[in-house]
């Protein structure tokens, strides 16, 4: 077994594509054991920063009960951020967080605030997604922070973090998520439009009801619709629309058809 994953291990270290390294990482998640656990620790130890990254991305979602080695996980990782400068293992050790945590201290999410005035936009769209689900004041004060980033990724990201991934209500995060609901990236726009929804407020209706009056949506709105908690009192709206459109030849098909599926999910 040991010879398999050395085999491996030694593949990663040496591919060339993104693609091919991570069809090393995947198989070798599922050695699941102490010898696996022992030697991904002495990868990360090693002075060598693509075998710290082996180490980590394999650790860092090595079977479902991590609990048993995800402290020293941590220990690690931090130590990494104290004292190196190298932007795709801070990048690898934000996601390995990311996976984890659940298992974040409070101190140890004060030590990411570093990371939101990154000049890497990389890194930025790490720490977003190691903040995902958290809630906690200070995760949640960076997040609103992300969500005005200039990366179109990281602002998108953040916004799907504040809208569908926390359940904290407050006028700050509602102030964001409106202000990102005029975004001209409409995955922005729309992912700010569900947590404005589902947290009952009635500017979000308000927005809804106009795009679907200007007829000036994409299919996202749809999935919009179809994932706030009050997505049923928009049938008439939808029936409407599609039986304006549907027998008009010059109307995209796709968008038809999700439209129609929308509104027979909503009847359901």
């Amino acid at each position: 077994m040991k010879e398999e994953y050395d085999i491996l291990i030694q593949k990663a270290y040496k591919a060339k594509t993104e693609t091919n390294y991570w069809n090393q990482i995947t198989p070798l998640r599922q050695f699941v054991n102490e010898e696996m656990i022992s030697e991904c620790f002495q990868l990360i130890d090693s002075d060598d920063v693509k075998y710290k990254q082996i180490g980590i991305d394999i650790l860092c979602q090595l079977g479902r009960k991590r609990k048993g080695f995800v402290k020293e996980l941590f220990e690690k990782v931090f130590e990494i951020f104290e004292t190196s400068t190298d932007e795709n293992l801070i990048f690898t050790s934000l996601f390995a967080i990311g996976h984890n945590n659940e298992y974040l201290k409070v101190k140890q999410i004060k030590a990411l605030e570093k990371f939101q005035n990154s000049k890497s936009k990389n890194i930025r769209y790490a720490l977003t997604f190691s903040l995902l689900g958290i809630e906690n004041e200070k995760a949640i004060k960076m997040l609103i922070n992300l969500a005005q980033d200039r990366s179109p990724r990281v602002q998108d990201w953040a916004t799907f973090g504040l809208g569908t991934q926390i359940e904290t209500d407050n006028e700050e995060i509602r102030n964001i998520l409106y202000k990102n609901c005029f975004s001209k990236d409409d995955q922005t726009k729309q992912e700010a439009l569900k947590g404005l929804a589902n947290r009952n407020d009635e500017r979000a209706k308000e927005i809804i009801l106009q795009e679907l009056k200007n007829g000036n949506f994409g299919g996202l709105l749809f999935d919009t619709i179809l994932n706030i908690k009050n997505g049923e009192e928009y049938i008439s709206y939808l029936i409407s629309i599609y039986n304006k459109f549907k027998d008009d030849k010059s109307i995209n098909k796709q968008w038809l058809s999700e439209l129609k599926n929308c509104i027979e999910v909503l009847k359901e």
